[in-house]
């Protein structure tokens, strides 16, 4: 069933692309011309990241629930990650400024939800980052093989 899914994903791209690419320049943006398809592309990549997201829960929930039924115990201790992400985020999200930023054109960004989501995903990531980079180094170390 994947092969199948995959391939009708990689044919839905190369139309999207060849719309995209071969179809031409037809709207103008300012001085500029949009290629006709973009907005094409983009809701292609819109739907594509929100079925990745939904396919991605709903595996996690039966994965659990499977889980939940056999072993409660590993099914409760496989939470730990997922909660653990989550107070990442509640703190990186508390830490981030709300300071407006200045613009290239002079205007000032302030919305100052959107300031600290930004911030929020910029430390999360380099702790993230970090944390994967200390556990290769741990791996790669072999100190805990036995």
């Amino acid at each position: 069933m994947s092969y199948y899914v995959f391939y009708v994903c990689v044919a839905l791209i190369l139309v999207v692309l060849g719309m995209f690419y071969g179809v031409g320049y037809n709207n103008p943006v300012g001085e500029y011309n949009e290629p006709a398809h973009t907005e094409t592309l983009i809701y292609l990549m819109y739907g594509m990241l929100a079925v990745s997201i939904i396919m991605t829960v709903l595996g996690g929930l039966v994965k659990f629930f499977g889980a939940l039924k056999d072993n409660p115990t590993s099914a409760i201790k496989s939470l730990v990650g997922v909660l653990l992400l989550v107070v990442l985020l509640v703190v990186t999200y508390n830490i981030g400024s709300a300071e407006p930023v200045l613009m290239a054109d002079g205007n000032t960004y302030s919305d100052v939800t959107m300031l600290k989501v930004s911030d929020m995903l910029i430390f999360s990531t380099y702790i993230l980052l970090g944390i994967a980079s200390v556990g290769t180094l741990i791996n790669l170390s072999g100190i805990f093989k036995r």
